[in-house]
């Protein structure tokens, strides 16, 4: 990780540039200006135009504002910090991620190179190290800073401050791997359990309810508008999340009315008809969406910077609209895949064919389409059986009348 050190005036101009290049309103890049001049002043009265992240702190810390010139002030600071460690510009700042302790660096790397030489994709390449990096901070503050010694008591302590237990799994093959390699004398990834995620039914809405949170979006905004479609999208073809985020203009054919997209998740391709309210709720928003035309894709974020929309940003907003609609979602899901999952019910008790759900939702597997049979329950009900009367000892203890005295 670098540590650029620049001149206050740089460091400040070549960071409101990189906003800048994210579409930052010239109204939000005033309020940085504002703030990174103060920050300027605090330097020369510490006698030094050199920015660290001590006197970032020690910025923030002499600040007496209110709450919400504080988190503006945090943001900008957050942002010169990430530019001098020559971290990439992200959106939102959450916690720094946790650092692998320097002694198994090397380890580590090598088990993740080989899992990339094995064909893992980015994304379980990057929860892989995530929790390897958990899992080995915990080794070293629990005194081993020698894997060669660790053992199962280490490893099993570990374990319990997981609490997703899918990182077991993980866990046990990077532990196998070091056993292969011959780095720990016994294979520990034998004493991590294997945990089984319980069958559930998929989360499922009413045509009612959802038409409740259609009602529910306020579509004399922007933001009313572009949600309306999205929602659509997913409740009426299915499509999911990760599809509507990067869905182009040049993948809708408004004569036709088809969608041709390839899908994200299995990078199938898919073709679907568009239905008429769909195709009404897109026009509606590109009308009011000026960005479209600028970079190709049909959603964006409506607040700075003004790029592409994401997946975490349609969960947000779906999540409100189910609010609005004052929709039950105790102990249900209410993001994206709750429409597409909707959508398939909806379509098997309507006596849909397996073969009709499996193309829209566009599954390569005709056996995945089953789960959402689960969920028939108007078809389950005519398979349902009367119990049979209860007889003899059974039907006086039911009663009550005779009471079974166990031995």
């Amino acid at each position: 990780m670098r540590n650029t050190i620049l001149p206050f005036d740089e460091l400040m101009k070549a960071v409101l540039e990189q906003l800048k290049s994210q579409k930052y309103m010239d109204s939000t890049l005033t309020v940085y200006r504002r703030t990174y001049n103060r920050i300027h002043i605090f330097l020369n009265h510490h006698g030094t135009d050199i920015y660290t992240h001590e006197l970032g702190k020690a910025f923030l810390a002499d600040s007496n504002v209110s709450k919400s010139t504080f988190v503006a002030y945090a943001c900008a600071v957050r942002r010169l910090d990430d530019y001098i460690d020559g971290k990439p510009y992200r959106c939102h700042h959450g916690d720094y991620d946790e650092q692998i302790p320097l002694v198994f660096a090397d380890t580590l790397s090598g088990y993740l190179q080989e899992c990339i030489d094995n064909g893992n994709k980015p994304a379980t390449i990057c929860s892989k190290g995530r929790t390897c990096i958990s899992f080995l901070n915990f080794v070293e503050n629990a005194g081993c800073s020698d894997l060669s010694q660790l053992n199962a008591g280490i490893v099993s302590q570990a374990l319990l401050t997981f609490s997703n237990k899918d990182a077991y799994a993980r866990i046990r093959q990077f532990l196998n791997c070091l056993a292969e390699k011959g780095i720990i004398e016994v294979d520990l990834s034998r004493i991590v359990p294997h945990y089984k995620r319980g069958m559930v039914l998929p989360t499922t809405y009413t045509p009612d309810e959802i038409s409740r949170v259609e009602a529910s979006v306020d579509t004399n905004t922007a933001i009313g508008k572009r949600n309306l479609a999205i929602i659509r999208l997913a409740s009426r073809m299915g499509l999911r999340a990760g599809d509507i985020a990067k869905l182009k203009l040049s993948e809708i054919n408004f004569s036709t009315g088809y969608i041709s997209i390839t899908q994200e998740k299995t990078g199938i391709p898919l073709t679907l008809q568009m239905p008429c309210e769909v195709v009404n709720a897109i026009s509606m928003h590109l009308d009011n969406d000026k960005y479209s035309l600028e970079d190709g894709y049909v959603f964006h974020s409506l607040t700075a910077p003004y790029g592409r929309i994401t997946t975490s940003i349609i969960r947000h907003a779906l999540n409100e609209c189910f609010a609005a609609a004052n929709v039950n979602t105790a102990g249900k899901k209410h993001g994206p895949h709750a429409f597409r999952s909707s959508l398939a019910s909806s379509m098997v008790n309507d006596n849909a064919s397996y073969e009709v759900v499996r193309r829209i939702l566009g599954h390569s597997n005709p056996d995945v389409v089953k789960h959402y049979a689960k969920a028939d329950i108007e078809n389950l009900r005519m398979c349902s059986i009367d119990p049979p009367i209860p007889t003899g000892i059974f039907r006086d203890y039911l009663s009550g009348r005779e009471v079974i005295t166990h031995v």
